[in-house]
């Protein structure tokens, strides 16, 4: 049986409860963060249950990831879950509602109107990993964009990751997703993909040098009733996958992405990350975190380039419970942004002491 705690709490904000009525991603008093039961290999057999409030992630958490770094975090959730392990192959099956953050109810509740199914499995080897999924996503909550009339969302999603890393010089992954059912009052017809790979330098302060390229489909025609842009599903959003600013999100997106990180000493490592962004269809909106549209042109008159991040991060380790992280990153607008509203240059940063206890 494990318990969770969280209290959350936010200061010098302009925010508060009222401007996020489901719910809060600042702050939550005292409630119950996860607690589930979970039994492995029941009478010595291969299969387990948990059940109860869980986080789930799922390989490199661009797909399924708990989203950790918001006050709040991102995704928890009330769910059974069946497992089973066969040597290096495993899976599971759960469902579940995902939590809501509010102060004045605890404990916290799952989101009425929605329901997901998830069946995920892998096999695990030491240089290589391959996994297999499919969800099931019922939202009653609203579709985003251009739908009218019916704004509930079935979606079904088919998709895979696969790893490998046969040493400590070359590593590279892929994930491929594709998505039917319907979007409102219209099919759902979209895709998602994402391939990275990097090479590390054999010396010991272990230089890396790595690229990257995601793409998520977007609508190439609002009014022809195929929903075409992709639901990048229940990823973690505290892995940079789409800049540290958070402005995008994977939907109607191409991110070209190249990394480089060190570790000049043993405790101190540092991350240097650059993005081009740019619309995947010119006439599909510009999505925010949540897959929340944030600018549209109808026409596909204001070109496709959203911008270019470049994010430095840096982290040190004073000693096994105390660690240091700081970083800053700044976003420079495309001719998309530009030619749709405001288009500052935007920045940010951060400074972050963990203490583990």
């Amino acid at each position: 049986i494990f318990l969770q705690l969280q209290d959350a709490h936010s200061f010098l904000t302009k925010y508060d409860n009222e401007d996020y009525p489901k719910s809060s991603p600042i702050e939550d008093t005292m409630d119950i963060r996860q607690l589930y039961f979970e039994w492995n290999k029941i009478g010595g057999s291969p299969f387990g249950l948990r059940m109860g409030r869980q986080q789930i992630s799922y390989g490199d958490q661009r797909v399924f990831g708990p989203g950790s770094w918001g006050n709040t975090g991102r995704y928890a959730w009330d769910a059974a879950t069946v497992k089973g392990e066969f040597g290096p192959v495993w899976a599971d099956v759960w469902a579940g509602k995902y939590i809501q953050y509010q102060s004045d109810t605890w404990p916290n509740r799952s989101a009425d109107g929605f329901f997901t199914l998830v069946a995920y499995s892998g096999i695990r080897l030491e240089h290589f990993r391959f996994d297999v999924f499919y969800v099931y996503k019922d939202d009653e909550h609203g579709a985003a964009g251009h739908v009218s009339g019916d704004e509930s969302i079935r979606s079904h999603s088919y998709g895979f990751q696969t790893e490998i890393k046969p040493g400590d010089v070359f590593d590279a992954s892929i994930t491929l997703i594709r998505q039917s059912g319907s979007y409102g009052n219209e099919n759902l017809r979209a895709y998602g993909a994402n391939g990275r790979a990097g090479i590390t330098a054999p010396v010991s302060w272990k230089p890396r040098i790595g690229g990257q390229v995601t793409w998520g489909s977007g609508d190439s025609d609002p009014d022809d009733g195929v929903w075409e842009t992709f639901d990048g599903l229940y990823g973690g959003k505290d892995i940079y996958f789409y800049g540290c600013l958070n402005l995008f999100t994977w939907s109607n997106i191409w991110d070209h992405e190249i990394n480089f990180s060190v570790h000049p000493f043993k405790r101190v490592s540092a991350f240097v990350d650059y993005h081009y962004f740019t619309l995947d269809e010119a006439r599909d909106a510009w999505y925010t975190t949540g897959m929340k549209e944030h600018r549209r042109d109808k026409d596909g008159v204001s070109g496709v380039v959203l911008g270019h991040e470049i994010d430095v991060r840096f982290t040190f380790t004073i000693c096994s419970y105390v660690e240091i992280m700081a970083g800053f990153g700044r976003m420079f607008p495309g001719e998309f942004i530009k030619n749709t509203g405001s288009a500052e240059t935007a920045s940010w940063a951060f400074f972050q002491t963990t203490c583990t206890i």
